[in-house]
């Protein structure tokens, strides 16, 4: 979890969770600190969050600023995952801060795992405007849950929507800008079946303001995806 603080500082308080709800690292960066690093490996279960795990505090232009993992691991009892790359939010300069406190537990000997790499299911990226594009991943489940990232310029998640047979579809709630490119208010996705065996993703209605043009998104097919 990333919560902002919204000082003039843009102090952000970081907190890593083991099944979402047992905070096991609680760091904090921000304009003045822009760097953080985990002194020592943490364990609970089979899971360990591994000594050398960053986060880095970077601005984005002068609205926004994000916050992104740049190099660690984690071991479960499926393998060794890297987390570099890992973007953790896009925050406003200038939202609320919660503190929780650390939960630490000794290290164990990870050097006889093997390096495993986590596969998710095929994605499809679509682009939809020059700094914009969106990334659909089934999740396989029977519901067929669809998990959707528009992104800013391949890279920096900007709305993260699901849609699935139990909520086919969904609506953006406000416009979202970075630089001189927004996605507006009321984009719409919706999950549809295609006969028995598949289903699509689409984008139904919606407009993106970018580089001087605005881009209507009406009817773009995000993906024809196997049902279950």
């Amino acid at each position: 979890m990333a919560t902002p603080s919204g000082d003039t500082n843009n102090t952000t308080q970081l907190t890593f969770e083991y099944q979402g709800r047992i905070p096991v690292w609680t760091p904090a960066v921000s304009q003045a600190q822009q760097t953080v690093t985990l002194g020592e490996d943490i364990t609970i279960g089979s899971t360990t969050w591994k000594k050398g795990i960053t986060v880095q505090y970077s601005a984005l232009g002068a609205s926004q600023y994000t916050v992104t993992i740049t190099s660690g691991e984690i071991v479960d009892d499926r393998g060794l995952y890297t987390l570099s790359g890992l973007t953790l939010g896009i925050f406003p300069i200038g939202s609320s801060s919660e503190k929780q406190a650390s939960f630490e537990a000794p290290a164990i000997d990870t050097s006889g795992l093997e390096v495993a790499t986590f596969k998710a299911i095929s994605s499809v990226n679509t682009p939809t405007s020059p700094n914009s594009n969106v990334v659909t991943t089934p999740s396989g489940d029977t519901n067929n849950t669809t998990f959707l990232s528009f992104q800013y310029q391949g890279r920096i998640p900007v709305w993260t929507p699901v849609a699935s047979q139990a909520q086919p579809s969904v609506t953006l709630g406000n416009d979202i800008a970075i630089g001189t490119t927004v996605w507006m208010k009321g984009i719409t996705v919706q999950y549809a079946a295609l006969g028995s065996t598949q289903y699509t993703v689409t984008i139904t209605q919606g407009e993106i303001a970018d580089n001087g043009g605005l881009y209507r998104l009406s009817g773009t097919l995000l993906g024809i995806f196997p049902i279950g």
